[in-house]
């Protein structure tokens, strides 16, 4: 690699939705640029996070001179107590961020040093040879950065994730002037936010919806629950305002909840009315029309709080008939089956459900094409690569860019393992590495990934069938009718389920006549066994054969 050359390498996030990781490397540095994790669908049985492939900086720790954090999202951080246990870091963040990051290693034993360097907005810092400056944007979580980097290849903006609300300053005015400057300078390359290239117009505002639930709070007339995600503290602290203005008590129900309210309430970034938040045991000391519940679970995690609610099995809330559930956040794709399901649950315990679909109650934080075109016309970049997105998101953005000016040849649409090299005022693709999903359960990868997926999709799929044959160990004649036993065979249960098992034994008695005496006879029972469940239900599930040879003189009869 030369000198004066950029290589940017993109370890996840683009061509999905979360998983954000980017590497920018020199001929003698490199830096990554956040570190996430994404919650895996249906076809991860089993796995609680997928992990970046960090394979590439795995082989080259000794160029790695730290992380820059963007934005707290675990989508951006989540994965970095899996890098910690390699190497110690240094890691660039803002406090909020940074508080995330130390929370989440008490759960990950045996990880390195993590060596934290507080960033403040627009206070420039040096990562080896790179130089950022701080950019404020607005987003669904407090402290969100974008950057611009300064690379012996030019100016390089990093937008992060980001939207465009003039209408929220509560924590001061935040314009496009910065990247105006960096515009007039220079600007190389863009790496920019697509998550709602598809969608026209400009995003709501979060003082929008202020409106929709001072209605809802005014008309409460039980319990109201509200599932938001923890980070959005802007909501969470507008929700207490408009609860203690129409003299409700709000109760925090969820580890996230608590966790996150915690930390940006000591850092004073969360303001909490007097008088306001109670705990969730003591939601029976007041009236129902005054309790509101704030709780995590608004995209149907396995193990949320408002999950467990809606299954009955939540130890301090069950539903009743006059309860509110709002569900302040949007589906995420992916995940509309189980959110669905989960609102389902909740309809069918007596309460009324609201969701964006229907009610505005959620405004998204990341911008609509309107606020992706400002960052462009504002950036005027040479070069641009769309990022965080899945491929529609990032190819739409890309017409958008040649429709602000970029030249077409100057626009490249790149997924995960794709790298790019900019160079004396050209940009190519560069090397191809393979990238893969690695899943963790419980802060650890899954052994042997590929083997193991595949394993639990046939589970996940086909079920299992526990065979068990009794056998005189002489003559081989079964002493008992075969034992078959199910678990998560699909669409049979109930007396369906024991006439097909009647026919499994039936099927074993004829392979033990057949073959009893055959060497291979597991073998056989086993796949014998297989056939006949494709033949009655469409598909082989995993069968598992026991053959045991008794010294006994009972008799099947």
């Amino acid at each position: 690699m030369q000198n004066d050359a950029l290589k940017v390498i993109p370890l996840g996030g683009l061509g999905e939705i979360g998983m954000n990781a980017m590497v920018f490397e020199t001929h003698s540095d490199m830096v990554l640029i956040d570190c996430g994790l994404q919650f895996p669908d249906a076809s991860y049985p089993g796995v609680e996070v997928l992990v970046p492939d960090l394979s590439y900086v795995l082989e080259r720790l000794e160029k790695l001179r730290g992380i820059v954090v963007t934005h707290g999202h675990d989508d951006h951080i989540g994965a970095i107590p899996f890098l910690l246990r390699e190497k110690a870091l240094h890691i660039w963040a803002t406090p909020f961020p940074q508080g995330l990051i130390q929370h989440k290693l008490t759960e990950f034993p045996g990880t390195h040093e993590a060596h934290f360097h507080v960033i403040e907005p627009r206070k420039k810092f040096r990562v080896g040879e790179f130089e950022f400056d701080p950019i404020p944007v607005q987003h669904s979580i407090i402290e969100a950065l974008a950057f611009a980097v300064k690379t012996p290849a030019g100016i390089v903006i990093h937008s992060g994730d980001f939207k465009h609300d003039p209408k929220e300053t509560s924590r001061g005015e935040i314009t496009f002037r910065a990247f105006e400057e960096y515009g007039d300078q220079g600007v190389a390359l863009l790496l920019s936010d697509s998550t709602n290239a598809e969608r026209e117009g400009h995003t709501l505002s979060e003082v929008d919806i202020e409106k929709s639930f001072e209605r809802i709070l005014s008309q409460q007339s039980g319990r109201l629950i509200i599932a938001l995600f923890a980070s959005n503290i802007r909501r969470v602290e507008r929700i207490l305002a408009l609860a203690k203005k129409n003299g409700k008590k709000v109760a925090f129900m969820g580890r996230s909840m608590h966790s996150y309210t915690r930390l940006a309430f000591e850092q004073n970034s969360l303001s909490i009315p007097e008088d306001t938040v109670i705990l969730i045991e003591n939601l029976g000391q007041y009236k129902d029309e005054e309790v509101v519940v704030l709780a995590t679970g608004s995209q149907a995690e396995p193990r949320s709080a408002l999950v467990r609610v809606a299954e009955g099995i939540h130890k301090d809330l069950k539903i009743k008939k006059n309860d509110t559930i709002v569900m302040s956040s949007r589906f995420i794709p992916g995940n509309e089956r189980a959110i669905t399901r989960m609102i389902d649950n909740l309809y069918r315990s007596g309460a009324d459900v609201l969701y964006e679909s229907v009610h505005q109650i959620h405004v998204s934080g990341h911008g609509f094409q309107e606020e992706l075109l400002m960052m462009l016309k504002a950036t005027r970049p040479q070069f641009f690569i769309p990022i965080h997105g899945e491929f529609r998101h990032l190819s739409k953005h890309a017409k958008l860019a040649k429709r602000a000016g970029v030249q077409e040849e100057n626009v490249l649409v790149i997924e995960d393992g794709q790298a790019v090299e900019l160079c004396a005022g050209r940009m190519r693709l560069a090397e191809r590495f393979e990238i893969q999903k690695l899943p963790a359960v419980d802060n650890l990868f899954v052994d042997g990934s590929r083997e193991a997926l595949q394993q639990k999709h046939a589970l996940a799929k086909a079920g299992i069938v526990f065979v068990a044959l009794f056998r005189d160990e002489k003559t081989g004649e079964l002493l008992s009718d075969p034992v078959v036993s199910t678990q998560g065979l699909l669409l049979y249960h109930g007396e369906e389920e024991s006439v097909m098992i009647e026919g499994a034994r039936a099927k074993l008695i004829e392979v033990n006549d057949e073959f009893g005496n055959r060497d291979d006879f597991v073998d056989i029972v086993k796949l014998e066994t297989r056939r006949y469940f494709r033949k009655h239900v469409s598909y082989k599930p995993v069968v598992i054969p026991v053959v045991m040879d008794c010294v006994s003189q009972m008799k099947r009869s």
